[in-house]
């Protein structure tokens, strides 16, 4: 049986900019932090039939298949079996968490150059299968395209085209 596909209905990016820094790196911005907002579309039939009516979502964003950051477990609860339905994750990460994150450099430099990046997602939920022994069902997202605006002290980016498709990673 084929698992249905969830949809990322909308995806945003904002960055507080470290204005205050004095440090001279001329590679990229300096960050306070960045979040991830996702809202994804869980169609009606997963519900029930794969995921919990109760359960955890996890997600983690990418960006040229590199892991940025991994948001915490976060419960989602109060499913309606065959009603599509729509969930909330974030993720947070800090200075000192991105400044080690390969590609994070490279990112602020694309937003400079351009208004539009792709990022990735992967998504966590909880499997309610009698048959699996996992716990959980691995979703793949295609790309997100997101376009960017930039402010005195910060960068945000919204969802821009198609809505990307999420299919289970058996």
């Amino acid at each position: 049986m084929l698992v249905p596909q969830i949809k990322i209905v909308h995806m945003s990016f904002t960055t507080e900019l470290n204005n205050n820094s004095t440090t001279q790196q001329v590679h990229y911005l300096p960050l306070v932090s960045a979040r991830w907002d996702l809202l994804i579309r869980v169609p009606g039939k997963l519900v029930g039939d794969y995921i919990c009516l109760q359960g955890n979502l996890q997600a983690s964003f990418l960006y040229k298949n590199v892991t940025l950051v991994t948001s915490s477990v976060q419960s989602y609860g109060k499913l309606e079996v065959g009603v599509p339905q729509l969930l909330n994750i974030s993720a947070v990460a800090t200075e000192e968490d991105l400044g080690g994150a390969a590609g994070m450099g490279e990112i602020m430099e694309a937003i400079k150059e351009r208004t539009e990046l792709r990022f990735r997602s992967r998504l966590s939920l909880t499997d309610c299968r009698e048959e699996t022994e996992e716990g959980a069902l691995s979703y793949d997202c295609e790309d997100t395209m997101l376009k960017f605006e930039q402010g005195s002290n910060h960068i945000k980016a919204t969802t821009f085209g198609k809505h990307a498709s999420c299919i289970v990673n058996l």
